[in-house]
């Protein structure tokens, strides 16, 4: 009697530590994927955002298992969800955007007659937003992988590096290009030479210190800590367009890389104001208004419409000034 309560205890005991200790069947694949991605031979999957599990209150139940289960490997990069859109249409917008800047340079060799600091850095502005839509595009289209394959990993870092230094630089000196504009419309307070070799060393400065930052932000050769990284996506909804897209993003978040945007859509829309209450040449004035009014609702949309509105906005900002510019470097005003 002994003897059999003793198997039966025994046989009940076991039966409770399997139940406690085995992977339910649901999660076995999980675990699965989770040691085979570990033995990768590289890791390039950095991503630009956390997982924002907010998100999740409006998905379905069975979506949100299954994005939970997903995020759980190195293979579940909120990338990989599908958005059920064409995959060409968001590479499509950039490509487009890519082409109308290309015009907007293209009218700018008649239009720029006369030379300046101000004149070449609003060409110098166009032609970095011409290279960063273009590699945006380009990425999108044919390094798709980048995140599990090496070579087109590092081509499109490579590539894309200019994409942050060449905006960074020109940004700053198209505050100049502003400048130059309201000067030649004849407001009072830039008609000073002083005040126009003041703000070529600014212009300078920030430059360089937006670059610096830029430099200590990481160190681009290690994994764990890279000054750009592909960008995930991660705080975007599932069905957002922007998840078609293959792009590298700041690793680390600098309000100084914001900056000098920021610095000259306002510098655009006071001068482009204070024209306009003169009356001294109120084309002109209309032109940078509208350059700074679509900078300013590209950039303020919210969430993911922002990744193609913001581009747009720049696009905007470009044509109001390409027009402006026609007047002032065309024209004989300076």
């Amino acid at each position: 009697m002994f003897i059999s309560k003793s198997i039966i205890l025994a046989f009940v005991a076991s039966s409770t530590s399997v139940g406690a200790f085995t992977t339910p069947k649901s999660e076995i694949g999980i675990h699965k994927e989770l040691s085979t991605s570990s033995v990768s031979q590289y890791k390039p999957l950095h991503t630009g955002r956390a997982v924002d599990h907010s998100l999740k209150f409006w998905k379905k139940d069975e979506e949100v298992q299954q994005d939970t289960s997903s995020a759980l490997s190195d293979k579940s990069d909120a990338t990989e969800f599908d958005n059920g859109k064409n995959d060409l249409i968001a590479p499509g917008i950039y490509a487009a955007f890519t082409g109308i800047l290309i015009y907007i340079i293209y009218q700018l060799r008649d239009a720029l007659v006369l030379t300046t600091i101000g004149s070449k850095a609003l060409a110098l502005v166009t032609g970095a937003l011409i290279w960063d839509n273009m590699i945006i595009a380009l990425g999108s289209l044919f390094f798709k992988d980048a995140k599990d394959d090496l070579k087109k990993y590092e081509i499109l870092r490579i590539l894309s590096f200019p994409r942050f230094t060449l905006h960074a630089v020109a940004v700053p000196f198209q505050v100049i290009t502003i400048a130059e504009m309201g000067k030649a419309a004849g407001l009072g307070f830039l008609q000073s030479d002083l005040l126009m070799n003041g703000l070529a060393a600014v212009a300078l400065v920030v430059a360089i210190a937006d670059r610096k930052a830029f430099v200590d932000s990481g160190t681009a050769d290690r994994d764990d800590n890279p000054r750009v990284t592909l960008d995930a996506f991660d705080d975007s909804p599932f069905s957002a367009l922007e998840r078609d897209l293959t792009k590298f993003t700041y690793s680390e978040f600098n309000i100084a890389f914001l900056l000098p945007v920021i610095v000259l859509t306002l510098a655009n829309l006071i001068v482009g104001i204070s024209i306009y209450s003169t009356g001294t040449n109120p084309e002109i004035a209309q032109w940078m208004l509208f350059s700074a009014v679509t900078a300013l609702v590209g950039n303020a949309l919210p969430g993911s419409i922002a990744t193609f509105s913001g581009n747009l906005g720049e696009i905007g900002m470009q044509y109001g000034l390409l027009q402006a510019a026609r007047i002032v470097y065309g024209g004989g005003m300076l």
